[in-house]
C-alpha cells in the first residue's frame, strides 16, 4: 500500500487509502451531564457521568473518551481523584489531583482508555471521585448561570479486533 504525504502547513490536502485498515468502529456511544456535582467525596461518589455498550464480538476492544468540565475544591488544603470504573472495577485513574493547592482555580480533567472486554455483555464505563486530602467540599462540572452551561462527556466506541 503506498502513503501519501499531506502537506499539514498548508491545511490538510491529499488522498488517504480507504481499505487495507484492519480495525473499523463498529459503533459510538455518548453520554453527557450538564449538572454539577458538589459534594465532601469523603468515599467513592458517583459524578453523574456513565455510559453503556455491548461488544458486538469477544475480540473487540471499546475505546473510552472522557472529558470534564470545570472541577475544584472549597479551599486550598482538599483535593480529590478522579476515576474512571468498568462496571465496579476501576480502570483509570486520571493523571492529576483536582484542587491540589489551588482552589480558585478549575482544572478538566480528561482521559482515553483502551479496554479489551472480552465479553459480549452490556458494560457500564463511569466516572469517579473520591478526596484524597482535607475536609472541604469538592465539586465536579461547575455550572455557571445559563446559557454559559458545562457540560462533561464521555464517549465510547467499539473497534473491531
Amino acid at each position: 500500500m503506498a502513503l501519501t504525504k499531506l502537506n499539514l502547513a498548508q491545511g490538510v490536502t491529499g488522498t488517504l487509502p480507504t481499505s487495507n485498515y484492519g480495525a473499523k468502529i463498529l459503533q459510538v456511544k455518548q453520554a453527557t451531564t450538564t449538572t454539577q456535582v458538589e459534594a465532601s467525596f469523603s468515599s467513592e461518589t458517583s459524578l453523574g457521568l456513565a455510559v453503556s455498550i455491548t461488544p458486538s464480538s469477544s475480540s473487540n476492544k471499546i475505546l473510552v473518551f472522557v472529558q470534564s468540565a470545570g472541577c475544584g475544591t472549597r479551599d486550598t488544603s482538599t483535593y480529590w481523584k478522579m476515576t474512571l470504573r468498568k462496571d465496579t472495577t476501576d480502570i483509570l485513574n486520571f493523571p492529576a489531583y483536582v484542587g491540589i493547592n489551588q482552589s480558585s482555580e478549575e482544572t478538566y480533567p480528561s482521559g482515553v482508555y483502551l479496554d479489551s472486554p472480552s465479553s459480549t455483555s452490556s458494560i457500564s464505563y463511569n466516572c469517579t471521585g473520591t478526596r484524597v486530602a482535607g475536609s472541604a467540599n469538592c465539586y465536579f462540572n461547575h455550572t455557571a448561570s445559563s446559557p454559559n452551561q458545562a457540560t462533561s462527556t464521555i464517549t465510547v466506541m467499539e473497534v473491531s479486533a
